[in-house]
């Protein structure tokens, strides 16, 4: 009786150590990939980064570092794709998820203003897709994540437009060009909208408030430089 308690006793202590020994090379394992996954992040090599990340989520699905640098790695491959001009949709659609996994790990705000500027490039994604798609709720959490995230508050500007909803979207051109005078987007869609409805002093207005903030901007250069033409011509005409 005696023998079979000692006995029994040992294979418990045996079982223990071995469950202890099991999760010290787990954890091992696990920060090694995670080290690997970090080497590889530095350097680049993105498809390996993710790889490794993956494996310490395999484990660890919580791990808040292994889960930001497989975020991190999906949108640099995405951003990769964006430059090579190729269709995007699915890895930015990867990278939102990662991002989502992350928030519910990481109460921190440092991953914000990524995540905001994956929903943007998602949301264009899907409209270089179908130009339908309804991207509004994407670009509504993109600037509630990140409220200096006006690429996305131009988008939706430019979506709002194209919907019939043109003081929605003069509302907004007008607000990021307050808080961000040098965003030049916003000075030639809002001048553009003025253009359209045949307003043009006020076209030429925000054309030459865009210039004098980006003097370099060729672009608002030229539309301003059209604007004067025109307003010359009308003033010739008898017509202004």
């Amino acid at each position: 009786m005696l023998k079979r308690v000692v006995h029994n006793r040992l294979h418990s202590a045996i079982g223990a150590l071995f469950a202890i020994f099991v999760a010290t090379v787990l954890c091992a394992c696990n920060g090694s990939d995670l080290a690997r996954g970090d080497e590889a992040l530095r350097i680049g090599d993105y498809d390996r980064a993710v790889t490794n990340f993956s494996k310490v989520l395999d484990v660890e699905p919580a791990n808040r570092d292994a889960r930001y640098g497989l975020a991190i790695a999906y949108y640099a491959i995405a951003e990769d794709r964006e430059r090579l001009k190729e269709s995007t949709l699915a890895f930015w659609e990867r990278t939102v998820r990662e991002f989502k996994i992350l928030s519910v790990v990481d109460s921190s705000e440092k991953s914000k203003p990524m995540y905001s500027t994956a929903l943007f490039y998602l949301a264009r994604a899907m409209l270089a897709e179908n130009a339908q798609a309804k991207v509004l709720h994407l670009l509504d959490q993109s600037v509630q994540l990140d409220p200096e995230n006006y690429f996305s508050y131009n988008l939706k500007a430019l979506i709002l437009a194209g919907q019939g909803d043109v003081d929605g979207a003069k509302k907004i051109y007008a607000y990021i060009v307050t808080k961000e005078p040098k965003f030049a987007s916003a000075y030639v869609n809002l001048g553009n909208l003025y253009w359209n409805a045949h307003d043009y002093e006020s076209a030429w207005d925000i054309w030459s408030m865009g210039r004098e903030a980006l003097p370099q901007d060729a672009v608002l250069a030229k539309w301003t430089r059209i604007a004067e033409d025109s307003l010359k011509a009308m003033v010739y005409s008898g017509k202004l």
